[in-house]
């Protein structure tokens, strides 16, 4: 627990500046370097890593998506370019497969493949909230929401806890723990949109911060029972070691990745999520 809290604190102290200018290049070089090595680590997991060669189009692609954000003049197609990449992507890959004589199995390259999708647009996802209007405020949403989450979960787990949740995935996990962490997770969403409203003079949608504290909460309860489910599979403690008493950057981000996408897709549709106005 010493190490986990002294990691956490250090990646606190690193990530604040960041964030801080996130709206800036220095948010494209942040996105690129987890892009990265979550593409590391994926392929460390699916056993891909001896295929290093395949890998390249990914690296590129993880440090070459941040930029379609970056750009006034790509961003609002964000999507369309990043279904063109990842279709050429998964031809590349599966295509590979069948030339590799079984020495690529398709169930490990069509894992990798879809996680790495799922992490790239992810993280991207958190970049390209910050640069819409009120996104100084919104990009914060998908941690808080799924950091809260976490948190009570489990101390609520290991209070009422009584019922495992999906046990065969995350044994520790119970129905007690992710109904205290969704409870939690509203209140301080709403709780964060009062301050929010206060510090910038703007008027929040109470019913809207719920209804999203609530969306939010459970779709981070099943990224993070997702990456789970691919850890198990093939029988990996954790997806990394960057993180001493965390794991991985995807062990790390996992909840926060589901919860930030799905954020960023309601603010896609034709239908106003305002949360703020």
């Amino acid at each position: 627990m010493k190490t986990r809290i002294i990691t956490a604190a250090i990646l606190f102290v690193i990530i604040i500046p960041f964030f801080i200018f996130f709206h800036t290049p220095a948010g494209a070089v942040l996105m690129a370097a987890l892009g990265v090595l979550s593409v590391y680590e994926l392929s460390s997991v699916s056993g891909l890593k001896e295929h290093w060669p395949l890998l390249i189009p990914f690296y590129l692609a993880a440090v070459g998506v941040p930029l379609l954000v970056t750009f006034e003049e790509t961003r609002p197609d964000f999507f369309k370019y990043i279904a063109i990449l990842f279709f050429i992507l998964a031809v590349y890959l599966l295509s590979a497969a069948v030339f590799s004589r079984g020495r690529l199995k398709v169930d490990d390259a069509s894992v990798f493949f879809t996680m790495s999708l799922y992490a790239l647009i992810s993280f991207n996802s958190i970049y390209l909230l910050r640069q819409e209007e009120q996104g100084v405020y919104l990009f914060l949403l998908p941690f808080l929401t799924s950091w809260i989450t976490d948190i009570f979960a489990y101390f609520a787990g290991r209070m009422f806890g009584r019922h495992k949740l999906i046990p065969d995935v995350s044994p520790k996990k119970t129905v007690e723990g992710a109904i205290g962490g969704l409870i939690f997770a509203v209140i301080f969403t709403m709780l964060y949109g009062l301050i929010v409203g206060l510090i910038g003079d703007l008027r929040p949608n109470y019913l809207l911060f719920a209804a999203a504290g609530v969306l939010m909460s459970v779709v981070s309860m099943a990224g993070d029972l997702i990456a789970s489910l691919v850890k198990r599979h093939y029988g990996a403690k954790d997806y990394g070691w960057i993180l001493p008493g965390h794991g991985g950057i995807l062990d790390r981000f996992d909840s926060v990745l589901a919860a930030a996408a799905f954020l960023t897709i309601l603010h896609q549709l034709p239908i106003s999520f305002d949360l703020l106005s």
